[in-house]
């Protein structure tokens, strides 16, 4: 997987030039373009000329990391009609946590949110500083279609990081064993079945890791997706977590909370937010690989 074209949102908050940081490292490791724009919710009266000052961040990104790097020209529309605009063609977005919102997105939800429901490409979400490489990353599947689409990508970021795949079990099969009474044994041969299965399952997916051998581990949850990912990330110390997002309506996003978004509320590293229907999820000419002789596995 290699990218081509990266798109990094800034207002020149420090979080935001975090995510410069961060989107001006993959490019350099992709040799890919990096298109710079700016965005803000509210006007900044210390940027007088915020066009300006992003062209002279390009010239500096590009100075220090060797590419080519393009400050795209704010058109006057809202923040995300504007990022939606510029992230079409690219293969990944870029920027910070944007917690803040305004009276108009309370019901829409705020610019990550919106962002997040509809962007046409998978979006990082940048919560640390970006110092090095990522050396670790937590992949969340869930064993849809996209799946394997998704582990590709995620997993080719950085491919020096050691990969992690993850699933947590959906528990209300559980629950419903519980309340037809069933026995305690008998929930017990369900749980240890559903981690078999989900063992199996991920030991298929990690197919595509035949280079990276005894870097790739496999790890089996029980529970809340988001609560789970957030308790294996704090386990493994991954700066990367990425999971797949399937998009909803906004009224459902705003009564049940998307699981990107409560994720990003209990993990403090970078999110990899992958659209289940993203157009460029499937690869050319890729082949599956042998599988991996030997992992760590651990079940939780």
């Amino acid at each position: 997987m290699r990218l081509q074209t990266i798109v990094a949102l800034t207002d020149f908050s420090t979080a935001a030039e975090h995510a410069l940081d961060r989107a001006a490292l993959l490019a350099a490791e992709h040799k890919a373009r990096l298109h710079l724009l700016f965005g803000a919710e509210q006007p900044d009266p210390k940027f007088v000329d915020p066009q300006a000052r992003l062209e002279q961040r390009a010239r500096q990104l590009a100075r220090r990391h060797d590419l080519p790097v393009k400050a795209l020209a704010y058109r006057g529309a809202g923040v995300v009609d504007e990022v939606l605009r510029a992230a079409v063609g690219a293969d990944l977005l870029v920027l910070d946590k944007r917690a803040h919102q305004g009276v108009e997105q309370l019901w829409r939800g705020g610019t990550l949110s919106q962002i997040l429901r509809r962007s046409p490409c998978p979006v990082l979400v940048v919560q640390r500083a970006a110092r090095e490489a990522y050396a670790h990353v937590l992949l969340a599947v869930d064993f849809s279609p996209a799946a394997d689409a998704m582990v590709r990508y995620a997993s080719g970021l950085d491919t020096a990081a050691a990969v992690e795949l993850f699933h947590a079990v959906d528990l209300r099969d559980e629950a419903k064993l519980r309340s037809a009474e069933a026995s305690a044994q008998a929930v017990r041969a369900w749980r240890a079945q559903m981690q078999r299965h989900a063992h199996d399952r991920l030991v298929r997916l990690s197919d595509a890791f035949e280079a990276r051998r005894n870097r790739v581990g496999m790890t089996v949850g029980m529970g809340d997706v988001a609560r789970q990912v957030a308790v294996q990330q704090e386990r493994s110390g991954a700066e990367l977590v990425a999971l797949m997002h399937r998009r909803r309506g906004w009224m459902l996003d705003l009564l049940l909370g998307s699981v990107a978004q409560r994720l990003l509320g209990g993990v403090g590293c970078d999110v990899l937010v992958y659209p289940h229907d993203y157009a460029g999820a499937a690869p050319r000419g890729t082949t599956a690989q042998p599988r991996v002789a030997r992992r760590w596995t651990q079940a939780i």
